[in-house]
């Protein structure tokens, strides 16, 4: 009776257990969703003058990623978590009854290894991003270099244009001076 009693303790907590660590799962995936729409949405943005990215855009674009970074970190540990507690509870269970068979050990290797392989791709995938990221970083610093040096053209040019601007008028004085003649003062006797 006692050992009933006890079992069904476990299998109540275990249950409740996995749904709330499938929940998290979940909630970190429907985010992930998102912030992989909104990196979309502003990878699109062509908001500068000349029809490219902005500094915005690019600087929206960095914020994106890295909050999919970390959403992708967060669900790294999730997994690790989930499969630390599958694997260890798994075992707990397995070594109380006394049947530790071989294929069940080959099952627990292969969720170890199916798990395994999917942080590296996790891995892999962060890595990217971060790669991704430096370069929009880079583009950023290429576009903030490219731009103050145009503006710093235009404004020679403008300057230029204004000394033109003023010496041609000066001319246009000089010259209507010397066209005008001056009034001869009558001499008085």
């Amino acid at each position: 009776m006692m050992k009933r009693l006890l079992a069904m303790a476990m299998l109540c907590l275990w249950i409740g257990g996995a749904q709330a660590q499938n929940d998290k799962l979940a909630e970190l995936m429907s985010e992930r969703e998102q912030l992989v729409l909104e990196y979309q949405f502003y990878n699109q943005q062509n908001s500068n003058f000349w029809g490219k990215k902005s500094k915005n855009d690019l600087l929206n674009i960095i914020e994106t990623l890295k909050k999919i970074i970390n959403t992708d970190s967060e669900l790294i540990g999730a997994i690790k978590e989930a499969s630390i507690k599958k694997i260890a509870q798994s075992t707990v269970e397995n070594q109380r009854e006394g049947k530790i068979t071989v294929e069940d050990q080959r099952i627990i290797n292969a969720r170890i290894a199916d798990l395994q392989s999917q942080i590296k791709t996790l891995q892999v995938e962060v890595k990217k991003r971060e790669r991704s990221i430096k370069d929009l970083e880079a583009q950023l610093v290429a576009g903030e270099e490219l731009r103050y040096g145009k503006d710093k053209v235009i404004a020679i040019l403008a300057v230029a244009a204004f000394v033109l601007l003023l010496y041609a008028i000066f001319l246009q004085v000089r010259l209507n001076n010397k066209a005008t003649p001056k009034p001869r003062k009558k001499k008085v006797q």
